[in-house]
């Protein structure tokens, strides 16, 4: 007999999921994604004609992870004037199945759970390649995904002080207000954030730089984590070969990552990163050599990471018996 299909909204997910508990989970995931478990695709992400709707794109990830058990496929859309049409700018929902019977177990948004991956993924990097003193933590971007970030990253070191920067400075004041009960959180300029940062953490959809060479400090760490387009940029080119560079996936990142602009631009070589962040959570490569060095995380973000979220998500949604069930047959 088929089982019920769980349907998670977005406000489900933000009242009644806890993002904590899949830091780890990603973590897992990436190690075990370089030791050739799963499965992964290539992402189709293309730009369809949108008239005076501004840049449309299009997307679908999926990917297939053995620890979890479970096949996801994420559709996303991105349609830059929709804020216009009181819209959010981006969407999404992802389709969950049982890989051995390919029943449907849940549909759920998809926008929430990329943020959350995309959190969890930065907050693994900084547990991996932040310096062990590390004490402050700048954010930028005070969105749904800085949020999350700041939520994600904070859990994973003993941060004294958080700097907190959004162009709309509105955001950034209520994000504080609202997520600074334990850790202080301090409204800032870009400059003044990132130049008292251990680590810094981007969450943006900027297409021009806004974090500058001159401001990074030796011995920061730095998650990229909105640059999941050819046209984003966060970080200015000429910090990008200070850095020693990681990546969730290598031939993703160099096509759609923070550093592929620089790639093609000729700044930086094809083989500019020293590995994926998979490998030093296995301990097959070293992360942070010395505690000067900058180190940066380029988190393009890929399929296994959608499948693991989406699976901690099912889980809680099963034992906490959450959102609506359906019988589709």
């Amino acid at each position: 007999m088929a089982r019920e299909t769980i349907i998670l909204t977005r406000q489900d997910i933000a009242e009644q999921v806890d993002i904590i508990a899949g830091i780890d989970a990603i973590e897992a995931a990436m190690g075990a994604f370089e030791r050739g478990n799963d499965y992964l695709p290539p992402k189709a992400i293309f730009e369809i004609p949108a008239g005076e709707a501004g840049t449309a794109y299009s997307a679908c990830i999926t990917g297939y992870t053995e620890s979890a058990n479970l096949l996801s496929m994420k559709i996303g859309q991105e349609r830059t004037h929709n804020p216009a049409r009181g819209l959010p700018t981006t969407d999404s929902w992802i389709p969950a199945f049982d890989p051995a019977t390919g029943e449907l177990l849940m549909i759920c948004d998809g926008t929430l759970p990329t943020m959350y991956r995309t959190a969890a993924a930065a907050a693994v990097a900084a547990r991996h390649l932040a310096r062990e003193d590390a004490k402050t933590l700048a954010v930028i971007g005070a969105g749904q995904l800085g949020r999350q970030c700041l939520r994600a990253v904070r859990s994973v070191r003993p941060f004294e002080e958080i700097f907190l920067y959004d162009l709309h400075e509105p955001a950034a004041l209520q994000a504080a207000s609202e997520l600074g009960d334990s850790i202080p959180i301090s409204v800032a300029d870009a400059k003044t954030a990132c130049s008292n940062a251990d680590v810094i953490v981007t969450a943006t959809n900027s297409r021009e730089p806004i974090i500058m060479e001159s401001w990074v400090r030796s011995g920061t760490h730095l998650s990229c984590m909105g640059s999941d387009l050819p046209d984003k940029i966060e970080c200015e080119m000429s910090l990008l070969p200070k850095c020693r560079k990681f990546a969730d996936m290598i031939e993703h990142a160099l096509l759609r990552g923070e550093v592929s602009n620089a790639v093609g631009r000729g700044i930086l070589d094809q083989d500019c990163f020293e590995g994926s962040l998979g490998q030093v959570v296995n301990d097959d490569l070293t992360g942070r050599e010395n505690e000067d060095q900058i180190t940066l995380y380029d988190g393009v973000g890929i399929g296994i990471q959608d499948t693991t979220i989406t699976r901690t998500i099912y889980d809680q949604a099963v034992t906490g018996n959450l959102g609506t069930r359906i019988a589709f047959s």
